[in-house]
Parts: structure tokens; C-alpha cells; sequence
């Protein structure tokens, strides 16, 4: 008896401190999109442009313009760089993330708007059908339904989509 009242105390007092250390971590890594742009750029030599950019809970992807049609994927990961990248044909507009500047106000009012769904994914987009970049946000229900919610730079909310397809 006395080893499961400790151990229920253990127990308890873990999921305390563990959810106490969820709340301050940021949903999407929408505030690393600056380091990881300067990262891309420091590599290319040059100031890059994209073809997208999407911050997930644990990642930045950036789909990088070669110049010549293709997308070059980098991923930034705790704080660097993945040593890998690839290069695919690319479709679409690029753009230049100069002078852009995100926080997560950008997807915070989606969340309040809707607390229940789970935050997958924020992106800023360059093909965006009345010019300039498309910024969205990728919300999964419990049910696994996902709904991209688009926005603008402060995150008011513009229009949604619902996507096909399940999972993150």
C-alpha cells in the first residue's frame, strides 16, 4: 500500500511539473523563422528566396530557390541547420522573407478561435492568387479532419479550406 502511494505521488507530481513545462513552449516555431531564413542565407552566400517556408512544434522547413526552377529543402532543427538538404523541381512564385518579421501572434487567434484542434503547421507561401505571399495555418481536429485557415501578417483571420486527407 505504501509503495503505490508513493508511486502515485511520483506520478503525479511529474504530469504536474510536465505540463507546467508545456504551457510556456511555443505550439509552432513560428519564431524561428528569422534564425533559420539568416541560416539559409548564410549558406547560399547570398539573401534567399523561397518558394515556402513552414514552422511545425519541432522544425522549420524552407524550400529555397536555386535560381534555375528548382526548390532546395533545408530544415531547421533545435537551433541549426540539418546537414542534408535535397533539390526538387519547384512550381509556383518565390519570395523574398527580407524585412519579414513573425511571432506567434500569427496563429494565436486561430487557436483561441478554435482551442480543441491541434496546431500542425504555419506557412507562408509564395504562390498566392491575388500577388504577394499567402500566410496559413494548419489546424487537425481530434477526428483527424484538417482545416487550412488562412491570415494575415497579425493574424487576422481571412478565409479557410478544408484539406482532403488525414494525419499531420
Amino acid at each position: 500500500m505504501r509503495k503505490s502511494k508513493s508511486l502515485l505521488c511520483v506520478v503525479s507530481l511529474a504530469a504536474v511539473l510536465l505540463s507546467g513545462c508545456g504551457s510556456s513552449k511555443e505550439a509552432l516555431l513560428v519564431s524561428d523563422i528569422d534564425e533559420a531564413v539568416a541560416a539559409v542565407g548564410k549558406v547560399l552566400g547570398k539573401t534567399p528566396e523561397f518558394y515556402e517556408i513552414n514552422a511545425t512544434p519541432t522544425l522549420v522547413n524552407l524550400f529555397a530557390a536555386d535560381g534555375k526552377g528548382n526548390a532546395i529543402n533545408f530544415v531547421y532543427e533545435k537551433g541549426k541547420l540539418a546537414q542534408e538538404t535535397s533539390v526538387a523541381p519547384a512550381q509556383g512564385k518565390s519570395f523574398s522573407a527580407k524585412g519579414m518579421k513573425l511571432s506567434s501572434k500569427v496563429f494565436s487567434r486561430v487557436h483561441q478561435e478554435l482551442p480543441e484542434s491541434i496546431l500542425r503547421a504555419f506557412s507562408v507561401i509564395g504562390d498566392n492568387p491575388v500577388g504577394g505571399v499567402q500566410y496559413r495555418v494548419v489546424l487537425q481536429s481530434e477526428q483527424g479532419g484538417q482545416l487550412a485557415v488562412f491570415v494575415d501578417p497579425t493574424g487576422k483571420i481571412l478565409g479557410t479550406d478544408v484539406m482532403s486527407g488525414l494525419g499531420a
